[in-house]
């Protein structure tokens, strides 16, 4: 996996994008949020992936009461990955989605990917998804009873108000593209995102076209081949000064830089209708000896719960968190998002406050791995282990959201506050 990762990384695909955004070109070097809040999984921290090979670093990693309160006036763009649609919704709320439209209205960009696709889908009419009504478009994959799976039950549907919303296939698809080359194919993965109906036909940007190797089916392929062939995959619609894009595959998945790129060519085109802005970071050296212990501390116990990690992912188990069912998995790639980049806060130690952004980070990793240890313990001994994977899950996202946040600060201090 991580050689598919660094080859993905590595794809020319990405300079072209990288020379815009970083040259003096009049593209706009946009203030990006990305939602980690309530509901979120762990897909979210694609985005870091993707805005970091598209050398974006002007990044933050938000939850559902900064969107609130103070609201997203301060950013260019918000991305809302997949989790759990409901959650999301209800933690947003009505002033949520207020501060979410008027965000869009008054010139932002709005990417949403399968969850963050659902969420403002014209056609997801039902508390308390209906203040948020962004785009046109409704769900194809819903039926008030849907047939038994093939695999992966666990995956298969949830609950729609007297119906369901479910998932024929689970994995990798292909879209063919209808704006710019029209017709080039691209291959995504798909994990429960929408299959659009409803939706006009000139703000259709990719529609489903075929399926892989890699795509498990739920549904007998022909059946899943006649609901989905040839409907929307991802929306563009303009609203007032911004945009919205909305995507059922993940775009953003960080082994698919052509996927990658299709995201990246809607953010670029809505950020070369405005003005740049000139970034001017300040850089002060705020560290003292301390941080360079904090540094050796938060490595010690992200390695610590990384082996766990390992462990705990040769066990049979899964947690249903809200309506999202998190398998072991999950732990490791929260760790391996902090661990992967923590060379570079090592070498940059002197632009970090140790007692306020490092020692909340160790004592954080320090809890992790303890809750990690007695999730183990109790997998091992037969014990339910429900309430320990909430316990670790949700502030493990936290955490990596708190880390993320810090590793974006350093990357735009060294990428523009050279004096």
């Amino acid at each position: 996996m991580k050689g598919r990762l660094r080859r993905a990384a590595g794809d020319p695909v990405f300079d072209r994008y990288r020379d815009t955004f970083l040259s003096g070109s009049s593209t706009l070097y946009p203030r990006i949020a990305v939602y980690a809040g309530s509901g979120a999984s762990h897909s979210w921290i694609w985005f870091a992936d993707i805005l970091e090979r598209l050398g974006l670093f002007d990044v933050r990693f938000i939850d559902e009461s900064s969107v609130k309160n103070p609201g997203l006036s301060g950013f260019d763009a918000f991305f809302i990955g997949g989790g759990d649609t409901y959650e999301t919704a209800s933690s947003l709320g009505e002033d949520g989605a207020r501060a979410i439209e008027g965000f869009v209205r008054d010139g932002g960009f709005y990417f949403g990917s399968c969850a963050g696709a659902y969420l403002v889908l014209s056609g997801v009419d039902l508390e308390p998804f209906t203040p948020f009504n962004l785009i046109d478009g409704g769900m194809l994959n819903t039926m008030a009873a849907p047939p038994e799976p093939r695999c992966l039950e666990h995956k298969y549907k949830s609950a729609y108000g007297d119906g369901w919303v479910f998932h024929p296939v689970y994995g990798e698809v292909t879209l063919a593209l209808r704006y710019r080359k029209a017709g080039l194919r691209v291959n995504a993965p798909i994990f429960g995102g929408p299959v659009i109906g409803e939706a006009l036909p000139d703000e259709v940007l990719a529609e489903y076209s075929g399926f892989t190797e890699r795509a498990a089916y739920l549904w007998p392929r022909r059946e899943a081949e006649e609901l989905m062939m040839g409907r929307a995959a991802v929306l563009r619609s303009k609203l007032d000064g911004g945009d919205v894009v909305v995507s059922g595959p993940h775009l953003e998945h960080p082994l698919y830089p052509a996927a990658n790129a299709v995201a990246a060519d809607v953010l670029q085109a809505h950020c070369a209708e405005r003005p740049r802005r000139v970034i001017k970071p300040s850089r002060s050296s705020m560290s003292n000896g301390d941080a360079a212990l904090f540094l050796k501390e938060i490595k010690r116990q992200v390695s610590n719960a990384r082996i766990v990690g390992f462990g705990l992912e040769k066990m049979p188990v899964a947690w249903q968190l809200g309506r999202k069912v998190w398998e072991p998995e999950k732990i490791r790639m929260f760790l391996e998002c902090a661990w992967e980049r923590l060379p570079f806060l090592e070498e940059h130690a002197e632009l970090m406050d140790p007692s306020g952004e490092l020692e909340p980070l160790a004592n954080g990793y320090a809890n992790v791995t303890r809750f990690s240890k007695s999730l183990k313990m109790r997998i091992e001994s037969g014990q339910d282990s429900q309430a320990e994977a909430s316990g670790l899950l949700l502030p493990l996202k936290e955490l990596t959201a708190r880390f993320l946040s810090l590793y974006f600060r350093l990357r735009l201090e060294t990428q523009f506050g050279r004096d």
